[in-house]
């Protein structure tokens, strides 16, 4: 199973350190929705990381892109970066894993 990320800097260096060989650093949306485009082509990548800020920013018709056309391959999953959680995405989680679960969980 290969994993990617799109992060900031900071965040891509941490997760090098982890065993992430395909981090990528971006610096605004549109590096991360050209970079998001360019992995979703890779067939080996299976994950992709992408930072909560990141897709918050970046083109939701992109990020729904893959689930339009069938596939659960590559998973995207949003991770905080450097500036930490973004309470807004929180519900996204929240309805994801009450889809999944059947179940709201709370905090």
């Amino acid at each position: 199973m290969k994993v990617a990320s799109i992060t900031d800097p900071i965040t891509s260096d941490g997760l090098r350190l982890a065993g992430i060989e395909e981090a990528y650093e971006v610096k605004n949306k549109e590096e991360a929705e050209e970079t998001f485009e360019e992995l979703l082509g890779k067939k080996e990548i299976e994950i992709i990381l992408l930072s909560e800020k990141l897709a918050q920013e970046m083109d939701e018709k992109l990020l729904e892109s893959k689930r339009e056309e069938g596939g659960i391959i590559p998973i995207v999953i949003e991770i905080p970066g450097k500036e930490g959680p973004v309470p807004e995405r929180r519900e996204i989680i929240d309805k994801l894993v009450k889809r999944a679960v059947g179940i709201k969980l709370e905090a």
